[in-house]
């Protein structure tokens, strides 16, 4: 017969009891019915990313419950653990829980760890929680302890009448005083100070306010479900977040946190120096977060920026759509923005997906139902008189640079057919059409331009660079000066007008009649090239001023100078006066603006 020791017996009997106690808990929690891990096998074609969509859970939640899995290297046929979705209710369920305030410091392991539970039954509990994405006050729902539920208004109001019913005595024993100092345990709550009144109960109350008792107790110290409560005697309400008022920006830095999507070439410590913090600091605000293997279209937890993404300008890939926005003022919540515009606080939020609780900032930015139609840049123009490119471009509204940057098969003699049609900008550059994955960034270096210059002028098309739509058209300016009209006056003469029977011969400028001696003006400002000329031939006497880049203007017909040749004139300063002198047949300015080789009509660029 062979003896069993009795370090033996003790060991098995231990291994038995923390069986017993582990099947009885289980069964316990969930009514009888055993939890079930759920598991997706993977198909041909999926991604990491495509998995977490479809069952909305996030990535950094998925490597957790899979230790060994490579984000970059899935299988198809390979097996992956998803949250326990059946203490969620999914599979009938009841679940008795209790509710766990989020304390300074808390993680969710820690948190798994402390109520003896895998991190999948705690995800499986909170659906909605978006895994490391916890904070302070924050209420999470865990396993009741011996699987009795806890106290909170929706399970316990029934029953609260009868052990907190308000009371008219004022006794001086009791144990709620209406002069007691409460500290609030959460800067993430707003509070209102609230007066019992007569025939109040605390789950009353707690449930009118839509918050748990155990929250209640949270920012009234010494509260329990045996306290008597008197008229008068005054409670701290939490107000949940999607009711409480707008944030001011020098507040929210203390109360929020914010959210960065990875991008393409980011790495860990990028991200951490964005933001002026450590990567120790970052990876305390995302704990479940392996900071060593990021993936592009993840988000991070960061310190709260004023915005719930701040990607650099012109860094955010083109948009299918552009939503309406509401612009957060003060007094507002998230639920009265919501019935603002009739939604429902679910449709709010999955409008907003960045956000991380319904908190709201003074200034902040919500998506709307409803798309933005991008600005319309460009029109189509009909050529009604064919003309060489020089002068049809005029006709068409536009310089020849333009009309050649968006039409590059065109030869610069070329002559322009009666009939012919053309699409153009309004205003003067190239125009492109924004393509699925471009951003405002990669378009600006692709054509050798700065995002500052696109954004200087909202008839470009971009009002904000985060935001441009695919198949919108922008406009990339060509660099030229902001000119100004040289003098007021009657036009007379227009620019391409026919000089001999043949056209061989055309003006080159724009009349401006005035009368004599009427002082002109720099259009913009430059260096005066030339003062001078013939006073009986051409434009008789008058002023070159090269304003850089192959920009030059020139007036002529002047009766007098008030400039010489190589100073430096600002933009409205007097170079001369308006003369009859040259070819002329009454007093007037000529006004020519020239680019390079080119001659371009005066009205496109004045004002």
């Amino acid at each position: 017969m062979r003896c069993i020791s009795a370090q033996s017996i003790a060991s098995f009997r231990w291994r038995l009891g923390a069986l017993v106690t582990l099947v009885v808990l289980a069964f316990a929690w969930l009514g009888a019915e055993p939890i079930r891990a759920d598991t997706y096998t993977v198909r041909e074609g999926d991604t990491l990313w495509d998995i977490s969509e479809r069952f909305d859970v996030r990535i950094a939640v998925l490597l957790t419950l899979n230790a060994d899995l490579d984000p970059q290297t899935i299988q198809v046929g390979q097996t992956i653990l998803l949250p326990d979705n059946v203490a969620t209710g999914s599979h009938g369920a009841v679940t008795p829980t209790d509710t766990y305030i989020v304390e300074p410091g808390d993680t969710l392991s820690d948190i798994a760890e402390w109520h003896g539970i895998a991190l999948a039954t705690l995800l499986g509990l909170n659906p909605y929680l978006e895994d490391s994405t916890i904070f302070v006050g924050q209420e999470l729902r865990v396993p009741s302890a011996g699987g009795t539920p806890s106290v909170t208004a929706s399970t316990t109001t029934a029953s609260s009448n009868t052990s907190t019913t308000s009371s008219d005595s004022s006794d001086s024993d009791s144990d709620f005083s209406r002069d007691t100092e409460v500290a609030l345990t959460s800067s993430t709550w707003s509070t209102t100070l609230y007066e019992v009144q007569s025939g109040d109960t605390l789950y009353g109350i707690a449930d009118t306010y839509g918050v748990t008792f155990v929250t209640l107790q949270a920012h009234n110290p010494g509260l329990t479900a045996e306290t008597t409560i008197h008229p008068g005697d005054h409670l701290i309400i939490p107000i949940v977040g999607s009711d409480a008022p707008a944030l001011d920006p020098d507040e929210a830095g203390s109360v929020l946190t914010g959210i960065y999507v990875i991008r393409s070439g980011d790495t860990a410590y990028l991200i951490a120096e964005r933001y002026g913090i450590t990567l120790q600091e970052l990876q305390s605000l995302n704990p479940l977060q392996n900071l060593n293997q990021i993936i592009i279209r993840e988000r991070l937890n960061t310190p709260w920026t004023g915005t719930f993404d701040p990607a650099p300008p012109g860094s955010v890939t083109a948009l299918e759509a552009r939503h309406r926005v509401h612009i957060v003022q003060p007094g507002e919540s998230f639920r009265s923005i919501a019935e603002l515009y009739g939604l429902e606080l679910a449709d709010l939020r999955q409008l907003n997906p960045r956000r991380i609780s319904d908190r709201v900032v003074i200034g902040e930015r919500l998506y709307l139902p409803g798309a933005i139609d991008p600005p319309v840049v460009a029109h189509d123009v009909t050529l009604w008189e064919g003309d060489t490119l020089q002068y049809a471009a005029a006709k068409l509204g536009v310089t020849p640079h333009t009309l050649l940057a968006n039409h590059g098969w065109l030869d610069p003699n070329q002559w322009i057919e009666t009939g012919t049609t053309w699409r153009l900008p309004l205003r003067e550059g190239l125009l492109i059409t924004v393509l699925p994955g471009d951003t405002l960034e990669s378009i600006a270096d692709r054509h050798g331009v700065s995002i500052g210059a696109i954004m200087a002028d909202p008839a470009h098309g971009v009002e904000d660079p985060n935001a441009i739509v695919i198949g919108q058209e922008i406009i990339l300016p060509l660099a030229r000066p902001n000119f100004i009209w040289p003098a007021e006056g009657v036009l007379t003469d227009p620019f391409g007008l026919c000089r001999n029977w043949d056209c061989s011969y055309r003006h080159r400028g724009l009349d401006i009649a005035l009368d004599h001696s009427l002082p002109i003006v720099a259009a913009a400002d430059g260096f005066v090239s030339f003062v001078g000329g013939d006073p009986s031939s051409g434009l008789g006497w008058y002023i070159e001023i090269d304003h850089g880049n192959g920009w030059v203007t020139a007036y002529g017909h002047l009766s007098d100078f008030a400039v010489q040749q190589g100073i430096f004139v600002r933009q409205g300063e007097t170079i001369g006066y308006n003369g009859n002198t040259g070819l002329s047949t009454g007093p007037h300015l000529h006004l020519e603006v020239r680019h390079h080789d080119w001659y371009i009509d005066p009205l496109i660029f004045l004002p």
